[in-house]
């Protein structure tokens, strides 16, 4: 049983990755955007013998990035994003089945697209409330010696939770800092393909 965080900005192909693991180790798959946290407690998924996440949040994975065997980082070129997010629409769309059809649809995609171009761009001031929380919240929690409980997520989520997509690639790559045993960084397909051997042996 394998146990994989898989973190990235949008269009780093975290859901491909993760089906892929899911499907292969036969564990779960959990995509953060669409688990129903009224429901499901992200502790006890932690806590599961064998399981693949994958989401862009921070703060409250702690317990998933604690228990994790491996916590993989995605990157990938602009350009190739942008490609992805705009493909994955217009294919979503004439298969019918956009989550946000029409000219809503659009203007969230180019609001997405603008949104990722400041994340992997770096572009982020310290001074904005979001990010300026989640620096404190890494200065304040540098080392984490005891696995999260529920009582510690729930704590921080309710003080930083409104600041749990981070602001910029680098930010992330600096929180993840205290998990640099466990943490593959996979920039393009021949990366993917170590990781997935890697996982077999």
């Amino acid at each position: 049983m394998v146990k994989v965080h898989i973190i990235g900005g949008p269009g780093s192909g975290k859901t491909t990755l993760a089906q892929c693991i899911a499907a292969r180790y036969q564990v779960p798959h959990y995509n953060l955007d669409k688990v129903d946290w009224k429901q499901v407690n992200e502790v006890d998924i932690a806590e599961q013998p064998g399981w693949v996440t994958e989401g862009i949040y921070l703060i409250f994975t702690e317990a998933m990035l604690y228990h994790a065997d491996y916590i993989v980082l995605l990157h990938a070129p602009l350009p190739v994003l942008m490609q992805r997010m705009v493909r994955r629409h217009v294919l979503n769309s004439l298969r019918g089945t956009q989550d946000y059809p029409g000219l809503n649809g659009i203007k969230l995609l180019i609001h997405l697209m603008k949104g990722t171009r400041r994340y992997y761009l770096n572009q982020s001031d310290k001074e904005v409330p979001s990010a300026k929380s989640l620096h404190d919240y890494i200065e304040q929690h540098a080392k984490i010696a005891d696995p999260p409980t529920k009582e510690f997520v729930s704590k921080y989520v309710s003080t930083y939770g409104e600041f749990i997509i981070p602001p910029t690639a680098q930010f992330v790559t600096d929180y993840l800092e205290r998990y640099k045993e466990k943490l593959i960084l996979i920039n393009d397909k021949a990366g993917r393909e170590r990781f997935l051997a890697l996982l077999t042996q």
